[in-house]
């Protein structure tokens, strides 16, 4: 299977991408970036920098969307330096990327993909929902024809992560969301409600301290900088989000149960941001999305740990 990886690429973002690498069946043929985590200079920065760490410097990277639909400009926060660090990397140095970003913009490459691989094409995204937006505006016949779209984004029965509604990418840019969840094309939510099923810990992450490579340094460096600021004022470690929607991307047997439906995203106060169910197509026998309610987190976490060990092991 053919993959592109649509990162705003911080830290968890990080674990995707290594965990992707990792998978011996799916040949990552691009990564798109996108503001978020990070601005989309940063975004760009990292993940070329983090290629060039995983040995992986012959995956292309392309520039997305830098700011929010309905806005001209975009600004991370102190709440996101705290939990990414200024970087978006836990304030971690890494050596950098002899590579410079495509000249192809992310959008292009997203079309040309979908048109090429067809079937064979599985998108994941787990940053704002912009630069998937803005392909389905382009050229939706092109979107219908990739095969699974798995999106990191939402919170359906549980309350958000930025707001009592609203889950972090959605919230980022909620008009791109509402408009990918309404836009009749399929896709699978993996939302808050499955990630925080997925929670680990310092002896979890401890495990990476035993390879003796630069790229398991800097991840264990930069992964517990983010578990130790993800839940402030709280006990260490955290959910794998954005590595959990490339697992079920992959491994869709990892969910054990999902609900098919058809979404929209709320975009005004007070409850911008929001996930839920779509009135105006609540009666449609159809259902364009599937959102994840559960998922076999052992299996998961086995698989994580088992592959992320072996691409830091490789990365020498």
């Amino acid at each position: 299977m053919k993959l592109i990886l649509d990162l705003d690429t911080g830290i968890d973002d990080a674990l995707a991408l290594t965990y992707a690498l990792g998978q011996p069946d799916v040949d990552l043929i691009g990564v798109t970036t996108t503001f978020g985590n990070v601005t989309i200079d940063q975004a760009i920065k990292n993940t070329l920098n983090l290629l060039s760490l995983l040995k992986r410097e012959e995956v292309p990277v392309f520039k997305g969307s830098s700011f929010p639909w309905g806005t001209s400009d975009y600004h991370t926060t102190e709440d996101l330096h705290r939990v990414h660090g200024v970087n978006g990397i836990g304030n971690v140095e890494l050596p950098e990327s002899s590579k410079e970003v495509q000249q192809q913009a992310a959008i292009d490459f997203i079309l040309q993909s979908a048109e090429v691989f067809g079937e064979e094409l599985i998108i994941v995204t787990a940053g704002p929902l912009t630069n998937l937006a803005e392909a389905i505006k382009k050229n939706p016949t092109a979107m219908k024809k990739v095969g699974k779209i798995v999106m990191m984004a939402g919170a359906l029965t549980i309350p958000g992560n930025l707001s009592l509604f609203a889950e972090a990418n959605v919230l980022n840019d909620p008009l791109a969301a509402k408009f990918v969840l309404e836009s009749n094309i399929s896709f699978t939510m993996i939302g808050l409600d499955v990630t925080l099923q997925t929670m680990i810990d310092y002896q979890d992450i401890k495990q990476w301290q035993a390879i003796p490579t630069k790229a398991a340094k800097a991840i264990t460096e930069m992964t517990t900088y983010y578990y130790t600021n993800e839940y402030s004022g709280e006990e260490f470690g955290g959910a794998l989000h954005d590595p959990l929607a490339v697992a079920a991307a992959i491994q869709p047997a990892l969910l054990t149960q999902v609900l098919p439906i058809n979404l929209t995203v709320e975009t005004e106060e007070p409850s911008i941001g929001r996930t839920i169910g779509d009135m105006n197509r609540l009666n449609n026998s159809v259902k364009n999305a599937v959102v994840g309610l559960a998922i076999d987190s052992n299996a998961f976490l086995d698989d994580f740990f088992t592959i992320t060990n072996r691409i830091l092991m490789n990365a020498k």
